[in-house]
């Protein structure tokens, strides 16, 4: 074993809406020790697979396939990075966006109609019943915010799962599957992704150019909400964009279309509060991204989707401030929009066809 990764990378394709001109899912490799970014090659052709998501037992990777009827793949991974289609199903709604793991459950996020549909999954991992969360409401952003759109989901704990619904600047709770209220955020924020760090819940707001903190409570399925500070760390509404946000050792890392940038916020008082400390340029219209821990003595790395860029750049984590650095490692794949790590074994060096 030469200790690299395995990385699986979701693309629009001809068919998927908005179209592209990925085929499907890419496996790559990723060295570790260096940044290397190497051996891209089509690992499903599957339509649109803009999200995806992993489940260990058994192991099973999910892919969205963003369309106008929408639909969730699961497919089986190996070692080799190779995925066989299990089964595909319905997520009864257009344009599906996200997926989510989580436990014995799976939540799919449908941008365009609103609705969050949660499959219990079958012992093999396969999709079975789904019921809907539906959802009503508007925002004061007239052309992002005339309905319900649901962008992402993410789990604070055991019980609860929160959606993200762009459209009516809320949090939607599900508690068990089942819709359980809503945490209002500030007008206009157009919240997209999430990332939880403890009770602590970080929020992308794609239309207001923020980070937004909330303070979870998971006895009461309610969370309070902290303050925000801005993306890039001046005001950018309506100039840029952002998408992904990642809490990882004591930093809140996130994407800027726009800016196309990776901002780095530095947690104080325990994660109650953040402070932006810098900017690192990326690839044009970075989406999604992810970190890949070193092993041992080996750096932390993010490695991000640069969709408009045609490419995957990876950035070493300054291991003494935090701030990820371009480490020159570049592979180009058409369309990437993202980036899911697969703890799986990997292949020898030489194995790929």
């Amino acid at each position: 074993m030469d200790g690299r990764r395995l990385l699986l990378v979701g693309t629009y394709t001809p068919d998927s809406e908005p179209p592209g001109e990925g085929e499907g899912i890419y496996r790559v490799e990723f060295v570790p020790a260096t940044g290397e970014l190497a051996t891209a090659a089509l690992a499903a052709r599957t339509p649109g697979p803009s999200f995806l998501a992993y489940r260990a037992h058994p192991p099973t990777v999910y892919a969205v396939g963003e369309k106008a009827e929408g639909t969730v793949t699961a497919f089986r991974v190996d070692g080799r990075g190779e995925l066989t289609e299990l089964a595909a199903a319905s997520t009864g709604g257009p344009s599906p966006c996200h997926v989510l793991a989580h436990g014995d459950r799976l939540t799919v996020s449908n941008y365009a109609n609103g609705v969050a549909a949660v499959y219990d999954l079958t012992d093999e991992g396969l999709p079975g019943e789904r019921t809907e969360a539906a959802h009503s409401g508007t925002g004061p952003v007239s052309d992002r915010q005339e309905g319900p759109h649901a962008h992402s989901a993410a789990a604070p704990d055991e019980r609860h799962v929160l959606v993200a619904d762009l459209g009516t600047d809320e949090l939607r709770v599900l508690r068990d599957g089942k819709p359980a209220g809503t945490v209002a955020l500030p007008p206009g924020t157009g919240p997209r992704h999430m990332a939880v760090a403890g009770e602590y819940v970080y929020v992308a707001g794609e239309l207001d150019s923020r980070v937004h903190v909330l303070r979870w409570n998971a006895q009461e399925g309610t969370a309070e909400h902290l303050g925000s500070v801005f993306a890039t760390g001046e005001e950018a509404a309506g100039k840029n964009f952002p998408a992904e946000i990642l809490a990882h050792e004591g930093r809140v890392y996130m994407s800027n279309r726009g800016a196309d940038s990776v901002a780095t916020f530095t947690v104080h008082d325990g994660g109650a509060r953040l402070e932006h400390t810098a900017n690192t340029p990326v690839g044009a219209w970075p989406r999604n991204f992810t970190v890949v821990r070193g092993h041992r003595d080996e750096p932390d790395h993010l490695v991000v989707a640069a969709q408009n860029g045609d490419e995957l750049r990876s950035l070493r984590i300054d291991p003494a401030t935090g701030v990820p650095e371009d480490t020159g490692h570049r592979l180009e794949i058409p369309v990437p929009v993202c980036v899911l790590p697969v703890p799986v074994r990997r292949i020898h060096r030489g194995d790929e066809g």
